[in-house]
């Protein structure tokens, strides 16, 4: 399931994408955590879109002309918080976005 995760991230970064810009997975941790990151120079995610983007069947406005369903980021939580984990979105407009799914090393006990 992590991985049909992080291909629905890579996935993302990828439709929005034009030729030229950059798209960059990224891992890392510490103690309590891992985290991967997707990362792309993309058009970004306008500011009004941002906390809408985890809702089943949203697509924004610079969505809207880019084939999909609207479920891939809805999943992407699921998996994250189903780990639990979760999965944040940072993006400018014109400028990008950074999706970074952060998962728990140790189980959390019972």
């Amino acid at each position: 399931m992590i991985f049909l995760a992080v291909y629905n991230l890579l996935d993302n970064a990828l439709k929005f994408s034009q030729p030229g810009d950059t798209v960059e997975v990224r891992g890392r941790e510490d103690r309590q955590f891992v985290y991967i990151e997707v990362a792309d120079t993309g058009p970004g995610i306008q500011d009004t879109d941002l906390p809408h983007v985890w809702e089943e069947l949203y697509r924004g406005e610079g969505g809207r002309s880019v084939p999909g369903s609207g479920l891939g980021l809805a999943l992407v939580r699921a998996i994250a918080e189903r780990h639990s984990g979760s999965v944040s979105i940072a993006s400018r407009s014109g400028h990008g976005t950074v999706a970074t799914m952060q998962l728990p090393i140790h189980a959390p006990s019972s």
